[in-house]
């Protein structure tokens, strides 16, 4: 598993696959085979790597809701962000 802010150069080569457009309008996850999982998918995907089978499940199911609650969130980017230490995010990738 991976952390990369979207200016590190390993994001750019991980998220070739999606238009430039796209690329920092959410968070993704992308997968081992490739496979790339954005916004509300990606959260899912994060449980079910996690451990957390039964919540993904249950997100995946519930995909509007999430979409949803993925976008409230992102409105509040700004006031979340403040949460967090200065700095950029430790760069974790394998």
């Amino acid at each position: 598993m991976a952390l990369l802010p979207f200016a590190d150069p390993e994001a750019d080569r991980l998220l070739a696959r999606l238009p430039a457009e796209r690329r920092r309008t959410s968070w993704h996850v992308v997968r081992t085979d490739g496979d790339v999982r954005s916004a509300a998918a990606a959260g899912a995907e994060l449980l079910r790597v996690l451990g957390c089978t039964r919540t993904a499940r249950l997100a995946v199911r519930a995909e509007r809701l999430t979409d949803r609650l993925y976008a409230v969130v992102a409105s509040q980017r700004g006031r979340l962000g403040r949460l967090l230490p200065d700095g950029p995010a430790p760069r974790r990738f394998p």
